[in-house]
């Protein structure tokens, strides 16, 4: 019993002395946590000073602020652009300075026209055009510097087989025979099947399928008439067998239908008169293409014509208002390509079955008189070669040479203001070259002479030699 009393008194009289140790130890440790804890908020204030001064240094505050925000990835739009090295400041200065050279300007320019293009076309609208300009030596008109003609061309798909296009053409001064201001030259509208684009006017052919349009357009007759517009046409003036049998190029008001099968392409067409001012014209054409795909232009990378043959015939018969034929055309081309030449020949042949007759005072007359001339027969060809020097010379240059001949079978004829003057067979040669600055931008040069022919008309020219310079949009 005393041994448990003294225990007893040994057991409170140490208690307090435990507890106080324990306390003392608490006190310890939690003094050992917080220096720790204080140590590595000062560690952490150094290291967000170091990052302060890497964002100040290296332009690095998104990745900074992305790494103390904890986020678990930095976007790419939040790293900073490097600042440029003096070699990289070199380059880009040498960058500035070949934009504003002349190829820069254009290269420019070709970016902006084609953003244009294809903002329109997402909606199923093309737009496109061209105005050339022309400076010649000492001619007829006595112009030397004339605006040729401005054209803005329309091509809308509606939907699948609807579709519609458009040329409104504006007349300069390069040509006192042809009315002035602004004309529409291709307004029709279209029903398709495959083929979704309707261009205006140039190379119909562009795709399998097939058109049948109502309106104003381009009658598909020979092969010149995929070069009417001069952004189209590698030379600067048109065959004798444009400008004199076709007077300048069959377009009329009336429906057309179009299409291709494999190497078969045709066209066919009922029109107003295209010679006299009423009755109507029925013809058409038909092509074939081999060793080539004929609805295309074929060149390679760097733009060398492909090898293909392409032959064509064309028929046309003008009825006047009682349905009796008036002039009859038959036509004939064929096209030949082989690396970098290519060889376009194109024949006509327009047979009257009317008389011409002259009045007393030897005008041209229509109306029977006692003095009966004769039919207005014609005939005229053309052979033109094209050699494209760019894989010769890795320069985009086409040079040109061209013969052609025109036939009539009489020798008088009416001039632009209804005057009789006299005429005669007249030949042609034209030589030249077509440069290529971009796209959107061409100079052409040319020289015609007429090989000693002449007729009496007021602006006939025996000799000429022409620039042109085709801006296309």
């Amino acid at each position: 019993m005393p041994k448990k009393i003294l225990f007893l008194l040994f057991v409170v009289w140490t208690l307090p002395l435990k507890l106080e140790a324990k306390s003392v130890d608490d006190n310890h440790i939690r003094q050992i946590v917080t220096d720790m804890l204080r140590e590595k908020d000062q560690k952490i204030e150094q290291l967000e000073a170091r990052i302060r001064q890497l964002e100040q240094e290296k332009g690095l505050a998104p990745v900074a602020a992305a790494a103390l925000n904890g986020q678990g990835k930095i976007l790419a739009e939040d790293l900073p652009q490097p600042k440029p090295t003096a070699d990289v400041t070199t380059k880009t200065a040498a960058s500035d300075s070949d934009d504003s050279s002349m190829s820069g300007k254009l290269r420019a320019l070709d970016k902006k026209v084609a953003e244009l293009k294809a903002s329109t076309e997402a909606h199923g609208l093309n737009i496109g055009g061209f105005f050339d300009i022309n400076a010649k030596t000492g001619n007829s008109s006595d112009q030397t510097f004339s605006i040729g003609s401005v054209e803005l061309d329309l091509d809308y798909a509606y939907d699948e087989h609807f579709g519609a296009s458009s040329a409104l053409l504006f007349n300069g001064n390069s040509d006192p025979t042809a009315a002035g201001g602004a004309d529409i030259a291709v307004a029709l509208v279209d029903y398709h099947s495959f083929d979704d684009r309707i261009p205006p006017r140039g190379r119909i052919f562009n795709n399998q399928g097939w058109h049948i349009q109502g309106g104003r357009f381009d009658l598909p007759f020979g092969t010149d008439y995929q070069y009417y517009a001069s952004k189209d046409r590698v030379t600067v003036s048109a065959p004798l067998t444009t400008t004199r049998i076709q007077n300048g190029g069959y377009n009329s008001d009336g429906i057309r239908a179009y299409g291709s099968w494999n190497m078969i392409h045709y066209s066919a067409f009922w029109t107003n008169g295209v010679y006299g001012g009423d009755g109507s014209t029925i013809g058409g054409r038909l092509g074939l293409s081999l060793a080539q795909n004929p609805y295309t232009v074929h060149r390679n990378t760097r733009g060398a014509i492909i090898d293909g043959i392409e032959f064509g015939v064309s028929h046309l018969s003008e009825l006047d208002g009682d349905n009796d034929i008036r002039n009859t055309v038959y036509g004939a081309d064929l096209s030949i390509g082989y690396g970098m030449w290519r060889l376009q020949n194109e024949f006509m042949l327009l047979q009257a079955h009317r008389q011409v007759y002259l009045d007393a005072d030897d005008n041209i007359v229509s109306a029977p008189t006692e003095y009966p001339f004769g039919k207005n027969h014609q005939l005229g060809y053309h052979t033109t070669l094209i050699a494209d020097l760019d894989n010769l010379i890795k320069q985009p240059v086409q040079v040109f040479a061209r013969y052609g001949r025109w036939q009539p079978s009489q020798k008088l004829a009416s001039d632009y203001d209804g005057t009789t003057v006299a005429i005669n067979d007249v030949s042609m040669l034209s030589i030249g070259l077509n440069y290529k600055f971009s796209d959107y931008l061409r100079i052409k040069f040319e020289y015609d002479d007429t090989l000693g022919t002449h007729t009496a008309e007021r602006y006939f020219d025996k000799r000429l030699g022409i620039t042109q310079i085709v801006m296309s949009f």
